[in-house]
């Protein structure tokens, strides 16, 4: 049987259908993704270097740092808390903040004070289609200048989730958690250098 490849419209059909034919809240969807990029996060490192973006990718790293543990994980949210519009990572967010976990706002870390930590890069998804410019390309650039490993949420940050190609910058990960099946742009172009070993999860769909 052939390896199953979705394009980024077939992958988001997949999502919409979880939601309204079979009631999944995409709540729920992002807590199973995020329990799957914590597992592997653990089996890479024991501490974590989170960072989320304004979307559901961002939200899912969010998530996924409640399952690695406050005392093992720096958050770093690329905009305001405010500017999480997406309804599931806003919760992320919301949850976080009543739990008194410190979010560090705009500033990327210095790869240097956090050596040996995994970072976690959960900034874009697969909806991005727009280079890179200004902060989110400096936020990137730190992160492939970090000394330890590399995992990204579904696709690395700036890898254009159909074609492969690298919009502006793009994150070289050592390990790629994508969900349900492998999308397209990580087969072809510069998808297979940049994503590393990519792990399947699956998100309990029945």
């Amino acid at each position: 049987m052939s390896e199953q490849i979705l394009s980024v419209a077939e992958a988001r059909a997949i999502d919409v259908d979880a939601a309204t034919r079979l009631g999944m809240p995409t709540v729920l969807l992002m807590e199973n993704a995020a329990r799957a990029v914590a597992d592997v996060a653990r089996s890479l490192a024991e501490r974590f270097v989170i960072l989320a973006g304004t979307g559901n990718n961002g939200g899912d790293a969010l998530a996924a740092a409640r399952h690695l543990g406050r005392e093992r994980c720096v958050v770093h949210l690329l905009g305001e808390p405010d500017a999480v519009r997406a309804p599931d990572a806003a919760l992320q967010v919301r949850i976080l903040r009543a739990a008194g976990w410190p979010l560090v706002v705009g500033v990327v870390p210095d790869p240097a004070l956090v050596a040996g930590s995994c970072w976690v890069d959960g900034l874009f998804g697969t909806g991005l289609a727009r280079e890179l410019v200004g902060a989110p390309r400096a936020w990137v650039e730190a992160c492939n200048r970090a000394a330890g490993p590399r995992l990204a949420i579904d696709v690395p940050s700036g890898l254009h989730g159909d074609t492969g190609a690298v919009l502006g910058a793009a994150v070289r990960a050592e390990v790629t958690v994508t969900f349900v099946a492998k999308k397209r742009g990580m087969v072809v172009g510069e998808g297979p250098r940049l994503c590393g070993r990519v792990v399947v999860a699956g998100l309990g769909l029945p």
